[in-house]
């Protein structure tokens, strides 16, 4: 029996020790097969971590550029833009004397507590009477203080209390991209605001009559027929520009509108205070304004037969020397070619445009001449632009 019980004993003990050894090995293998499955597990995760990372497009907390809600700018450049009424003076048929009637309606921008407003030349040019319509839906006759018809800008006053300016911004900061606000009375729906960016920089293009937008702001924030003088703000509600011009199928907004740069209205609202008018430099002479004419091979070659040499494929041709002028003290003639402004290439009658619009009478510049096969520098003091027009 004490056999048979100790050989059960030992059974017993030896059942005990292999299912306690195969419980351990069971252990371990789950052990390994458990940190087999968490460490896929984790790869797993970290792998899906990436790929969201990968393709999803974090939504930053602000646009870059500026914020989306435009209602702290709204409130600040609002209360400083203006509706403007022009009257001009009409003959009728059956009138003896000419009656007043309204013919135009536009926008502007108070830039003074004082009532000194800015708007567009072609909004109160040949204007017998302006009435400017605030905001707050005061109404007043407002002064012509003056015109520039070659940046379309033009300056008025009012005499009113309790008047909100527009605070200044920079044009010269701007940014392809960067948020603005147009402000103005388009259609003739007064305070109306529409938000896009600036679509491009530094546009050059011909305007109404004899204006030249130079450097010119391209938006496409909405701006319609109307909207001419009214402020382009950023997205802070500073003043940035004038709108002034669209370009448009049928007369309708197409998102692409102009404005002038605000630091070349505050030249010309400098000159008007001060001389009573805007100043520009001149040369003194008249070019051709084909682009691109020497390009011509037959054109050089008329040239060529009429001066005795072969003129370069580049330059701006002189038709005319205005008299007395600082060109024809200097000896310009009529078919030199001017190379060179200050070392800048005129290859394009524009640039000599853009070159005299950024000048004022008394400033210095370098100009290289080709003459009958030579080329030559000069130095010249710019005339006065109106003076030598008006002697013309």
């Amino acid at each position: 029996m004490m056999t048979v019980m100790r050989s059960a004993k030992v059974t017993v003990r030896f059942v005990q020790a292999l299912l306690m050894a195969v419980c351990i090995v069971a252990l371990v293998a789950g052990g390994v097969v458990l940190g087999l499955r968490f460490d896929r597990q984790q790869s797993a995760t970290a792998l899906v971590g990436r790929l969201d990372r990968a393709f999803t497009v974090q939504s930053p907390k602000e646009p870059v550029g500026g914020p989306v809600d435009f209602r702290a700018a709204a409130q600040r450049v609002i209360p400083s833009v203006v509706s403007i009424d022009k009257y001009e003076e009409v003959y009728g048929f059956f009138r003896r004397e000419p009656g007043v009637e309204q013919t135009a309606t536009g926008s502007g921008v108070l830039i003074s507590d004082d009532g000194y407003i800015l708007t567009n030349n072609h909004v109160i040019e040949n204007a017998a009477q302006v009435t400017v319509r605030l905001n707050d839906k005061r109404q007043f006759d407002a002064k012509v203080i003056g015109t520039d018809p070659y940046s379309d800008l033009g300056l008025l006053k009012i005499s009113a209390p309790n008047l909100k300016p527009a605070e200044m911004g920079s044009s010269k900061g701007l940014e392809i991209g960067q948020w603005v606000i147009a402000v103005g009375s388009p259609l003739g729906y007064d305070n109306t605001l529409s938000v896009g960016v600036v679509s491009s920089l530094n546009r050059t293009l011909p305007s109404e009559g004899r204006s030249l937008l130079v450097n010119a702001i391209q938006t496409d924030a909405a701006i319609n027929q109307g909207n001419s003088g009214g402020a382009l703000a950023d997205a802070q509600g500073r003043l940035v520009g004038i709108n002034t011009a669209i370009a448009s199928i049928g007369g309708g907004s197409i998102g692409i509108g102009f404005a002038i740069p605000i630091d070349r209205a505050r030249r010309v609202v400098n000159d008007i205070l001060k001389y009573g008018r805007a100043r520009y430099g001149t040369l003194g002479v008249i070019v051709d304004s084909r682009p691109g004419l020497l390009q011509r091979e037959r054109v050089r070659l008329q040239l060529e037969e009429m001066l005795g040499a072969k003129p370069p494929a580049h330059g701006i041709l002189v038709r005319e020397v205005v008299r007395r002028s600082v060109a024809e003290t200097a000896g310009l003639q009529p078919f030199d070619l001017i190379l060179k402004v200050n070392g800048k290439p005129m290859d394009d009658p524009i640039e000599l445009a853009k070159f005299q619009l950024d000048s004022a009478p008394g400033e210095k510049a370098t100009v290289e001449v080709w003459h009958k096969g030579a080329t030559r520098s000069l130095t010249l003091t710019l005339d006065d632009r109106l003076t030598r027009t008006a002697e013309e």
